[in-house]
């Protein structure tokens, strides 16, 4: 409030006169951009608290790679995964990549959809936010071949998951670039038979779901929640009993 003392004090004196209604015209007419100012901060503030006190953070990242599920197969594959290991659904989901393509068999329109899913699988594994795939043969190939699938030969696995242990092909090195380049007449690799992955198909949980063809788990190579990954796997086995 500007002018000299004796100004301000007729001021006071004409507010304390006023009534409650001209009171409140008076401080939203000179008053108004300050308490706009405050009132955006205000709402900023609660956006923000709320914003914070409901986002979820992801207990797993799953995906689906070549392969689709109903609704109620995805609820049981996620809310009910929660439900199951005690988390809070209120605080906690689990993220799903769904309708990933993966293949090198793609071309035309497919061939992009195939390179977009692949970029969005490097980028989620270059994160260290992709734990565990559900996916069909080809895409299980595909991931293997690349090295993005843990080895569980190695892991203190129950015996109730030992009968569906897959194993596959995992390039160690080969000259591939040189090869698309041009620069070597043949293509040439050095490989493994490693065990990455668990058939699914035969669960409870998927047996009636109408799957075509062969369905894996694989635990990816760099997941920080490995433990995690490995209930998923073992709910997966133990939900349709």
């Amino acid at each position: 409030m500007r002018g000299s003392e004796k100004e301000r004090a007729e001021i006071k004196v004409a507010f304390s006169r006023m009534t409650f209604r001209k009171k409140l015209e008076y401080i939203y007419t000179y008053y108004k951009l300050p308490l706009f100012t405050a009132e955006i901060a205000l709402i900023v503030l609660i956006t923000t608290m709320v914003s914070n006190a409901t986002k979820k953070v992801p207990a797993l990242y799953t995906a689906y790679a070549n392969v689709s599920f109903g609704e109620t197969l995805d609820t049981q594959l996620n809310e009910d995964y929660l439900k199951a290991s005690g988390k809070n659904l209120k605080k906690q989901d689990v993220y799903v990549y769904r309708d990933l393509y993966l293949t090198e068999e793609a071309s035309g329109e497919d061939h992009q959809y195939a390179y977009a899913s692949k970029i969005k699988v490097l980028g989620a594994i270059s994160a260290k936010q992709m734990d565990v795939m559900l996916m069909n043969s080809e895409a299980y190939y595909q991931m293997s071949v690349s090295g993005f699938l843990l080895d569980l030969s190695d892991m203190d696995l129950p015996d109730s998951l030992r009968p569906y242990l897959a194993s596959n092909e995992v390039i160690l090195e080969d000259n591939a670039i040189e090869y698309r380049l041009g620069e070597a007449e043949e293509y040439t690799s050095v490989s493994e038979t490693v065990v990455n992955a668990v058939e699914v198909s035969e669960f409870g949980i998927f047996r009636d779901a109408g799957i075509s063809g062969d369905l894996y788990a694989g635990i990816i190579a760099n997941t920080p929640r490995q433990e995690e990954s490995l209930n998923y796997i073992l709910y997966l086995h133990d939900a349709g009993k």
